[in-house]
């Protein structure tokens, strides 16, 4: 499977191109990322690439099929974003969710 090489910089430019409200999200995805080590996708899986490339054929299309319901949920997500009644996400110094 190609890796796309990305530069220290396009990753910085993105962000840069951010609103502030955003930067918490990256920063912490950013930190979960660090914390976890990176394992080869057909090691994890224990597939060969052409199985995970069939995998992921079979998940495009149940997200194209089931697009209007993401959608729906999406929207009651922001709803209830936007009523107060969520709790944001927190996590340990390792990057680890605190449940």
């Amino acid at each position: 499977m190609p890796t796309k090489t990305i530069t220290h910089q396009q990753v910085i430019d993105l962000v840069l191109t951010l609103p502030p409200d955003r930067l918490i999200s990256v920063y912490d995805f950013a930190r979960y990322v660090k914390s976890h080590p990176l394992t080869a996708v057909a090691e994890f899986f224990d597939a060969t690439e052409d199985e995970i490339r069939a995998d992921e054929e079979q998940w495009d299309q149940q997200f194209a099929t089931s697009r209007e319901e993401l959608r729906a949920i999406a929207r009651e997500a922001a709803e209830e974003f936007r009523a107060g009644r969520t709790k944001p996400m927190e996590f340990t110094p390792e990057g680890r969710l605190v449940r």
